[in-house]
C-alpha cells in the first residue's frame, strides 16, 4: 500500500463527466454512452449515478447548459470554474495504478490529456510516470520476494512485470511526444 493520494469514486466520475463534456458539449445521454465507453470493463457506473454526478457538477457551477440537442434534451459544458476543478483533479498525484479505480483514474488523465494547459499537461505525465515507477517496483519486490516457488506463480509475477515495463516504456514515448508538442506552442 503506498501513501498516495487517489481520488474518490465520485472525483473519477466527476473527471470523465467534464473531460467528455469538455471535448464537446453533450446531451446527458451522450455524456453516459461517453463515460461507460471510456471507461470500458474497468469503470462502469450504472447510467442514474452518472446522470446524478452531472446534475451535481452542474448545481455547483462547473457545468453549464450549452445547446439543446436533437431530442430536446440540454446539452453540457464545463464552465470556467468546471475547466479549472477538471485540471485540479488531472493534477492530484496518482498512486500506482495496481487496484481498479487509481487506474482508471490514470486511463482519464490520459484520455484528456490534451484538453489540459501544456504545463499541466507535463506535470500529469511525470506523475504517471512515477506511478507506473512504483508500480513496476512494487512487481519486481512480488516477484523476487514472492516464497511461493511454483514455475506459474512466478511466469505470472514475471509476465506482471513485463507489463509493468511495458507501460513504463509507452508512457515515456507519451511524454517525449507531450514535450515535443508543448515545445511547438
Amino acid at each position: 500500500m503506498n501513501a498516495y493520494v487517489v481520488l474518490s469514486p465520485s472525483e473519477v466520475l466527476d473527471l470523465a463527466v467534464l473531460g467528455v463534456t469538455r471535448e464537446q458539449a453533450r446531451t446527458a445521454a451522450e455524456v453516459v454512452a461517453a463515460v461507460k465507453h471510456i471507461g470500458a470493463a474497468r469503470f462502469q457506473p450504472i447510467t442514474d449515478v452518472i446522470v446524478g454526478r452531472l446534475l451535481a457538477l452542474a448545481e455547483a457551477g462547473f457545468l453549464l447548459s450549452a445547446r439543446r440537442g436533437s431530442s430536446g434534451e440540454v446539452a453540457w459544458r464545463p464552465s470556467p470554474a468546471g475547466q479549472e476543478h477538471m485540471e485540479r483533479l488531472a493534477l492530484m498525484p496518482s498512486g500506482s495504478p495496481v487496484n481498479a479505480l487509481a487506474a482508471v483514474c490514470a486511463s482519464l488523465k490520459l484520455c484528456f490529456l490534451e484538453l489540459l494547459q501544456p504545463d499541466a499537461r507535463e506535470t500529469v505525465i511525470e506523475d504517471l510516470l512515477a506511478a507506473h515507477r512504483r508500480a513496476l517496483d512494487e512487481a519486481e519486490a512480488a516477484l523476487i520476494g514472492c516464497p511461493c516457488r511454483c514455475a506459474f506463480v512466478q511466469r505470472w509475477l514475471a509476465c506482471d512485470v513485463e507489463r509493468w515495463q511495458a507501460e513504463l516504456c509507452w508512457l515515456e514515448a507519451l511524454a517525449s511526444e507531450v514535450e515535443a508538442r508543448c515545445s511547438r506552442l
